[in-house]
């Protein structure tokens, strides 16, 4: 049985080890805490207001970026006034101005930006379209050092640089101008077969040799001393520039017309290209020729030749040994009047015994006729005959 004993006094509370804020007693020592307050906690967390410090970041941000730009604006180059692609007309012969591509006042497409040399035209020489070349025209006053290489486009109707296959051409002169026009033009233009670029005018290279449709050719200079070479043929179809074996033409006018025409003088005897002036006599493989027909241009080597004779091929001219000869009963002073005639008719007279390409006038003993032709397109003619 436990015993009262004296009364114990209270154990003191253990120290608050809270730390204290200068100059302020804690409000809780020495006071009674209720059993029915409510609990006050000894150290509370405090809210940390962050906003300040994402302001803060995105003003270092904003800064940042506006700092880059103003040091790109300050630093861009200026943009390309003149770019590749671009299309341009010539204000002046030096001065280009954009247009869009589609605009027929765009004439020419820069084809390359080149740094400047001199002569300026050196410097778009690698560039084998281009045809022109100026400087760069200043922009806001500024000194330009670029070269602008410029090739033709369809809307140019005059720079043999756009020709294609197919296209027609007015031509004046020996090929001086050429102007694209609708080939149902009058007097009919002549035809593009293909263009070609050589080295130099005038062009002793065997211009369109590689095109024998081509009877004409037509050179003009271009960049760095070359030249653009126009491949062409007639579309006019009396010309003799169509002409081939068998066609008849006027000697006068020189025209192609039927062969039964009464002006069908002459026949066509061979048709070729030359790459220079043909030898003279021009047509010595071409038994009864007299005539030549010629056409080139000082500017290129490519010379068209038609070789004719008499359009009747009864014509004592090509009479070969073995033919029979008449003089049609006239007795005729003259190689003219005399014509081929079959050896089984009546009036064959006279049986050829000799030919030879002279005018000699040497034939064999027993000839009892002997006809000569001058020299001309030819190197002369003797037919040697005897009387049957």
């Amino acid at each position: 049985m436990l015993e009262p004993s004296d009364p114990v006094a209270p154990a003191a509370p253990p120290p608050d080890r809270s730390p204290e804020l200068p100059g302020e007693a804690n409000p809780g020592w020495g006071q009674t805490v209720s059993a029915d307050a409510p609990a006050i906690p000894t150290s509370a967390p405090r809210k940390r207001r962050r906003w300040w410090v994402w302001g803060a970041v995105l003003a270092v941000v904003i800064v940042g970026a506006a700092s880059a730009l103003f040091g790109w604006v300050l630093t861009r180059p200026d943009p390309v006034a003149f770019p590749v692609g671009a299309c341009v007309a010539l204000e002046t012969p030096v001065k280009p101005v954009v247009h869009g591509c589609g605009d027929e006042y765009s004439l020419y497409r820069i084809v390359g930006r080149e740094d400047l040399v001199f002569p300026v035209k050196t410097a778009c020489a690698k560039y084998t379209d281009a045809t022109r070349a100026v400087t760069e025209w200043p922009v806001s006053g500024k000194e330009t050092s670029t070269i602008l290489c410029l090739a033709p486009t369809r809307f140019n109707l005059t720079d043999p640089g756009s020709l294609q296959a197919e296209d027609c051409v007015d031509v004046k002169g020996a090929g001086d101008t050429l102007t694209r026009v609708d080939c149902g033009m009058t007097p009919a233009p002549a035809k593009v077969v293909a263009i070609e670029l050589h080295t130099k005018v005038p062009v002793t290279d065997q211009a369109c040799k590689r095109y024998p449709a081509a009877r004409m050719a037509f050179a003009q200079s271009s960049l760095g001393g070359r030249a653009i070479v126009v491949c062409a043929n007639d579309t006019d179809t009396t010309s003799m520039g169509t002409a081939k074996l068998g066609d008849c033409g006027d000697r006068n006018t020189m025209k192609k017309v039927a062969c039964t025409a009464p002006g069908a003088l002459q026949r066509v005897l061979s048709v070729r290209t030359v790459y220079g002036q043909p030898a003279r006599p021009e047509c010595s493989d071409d038994p009864g020729a007299n005539s030549v027909f010629t056409r080139g241009s000082d500017k290129t080597d490519l010379v068209f030749v038609v070789c004719m004779g008499p359009a009747d091929l009864g014509d004592s001219r090509y009479a070969v040994v073995g033919d029979c000869i008449t003089d049609n009963g006239v007795r005729a002073s003259s190689a003219a009047g005399l014509h081929r005639i079959d050896c089984a008719e009546p009036k064959a007279e006279y049986e050829v015994t000799d030919r030879h390409d002279s005018n000699d006038n040497a034939c064999p003993a027993g000839t009892g006729v002997s006809l000569t032709y001058d020299p001309g397109v030819t190197t002369g003619l003797t037919i040697c005959l005897r009387r049957r």
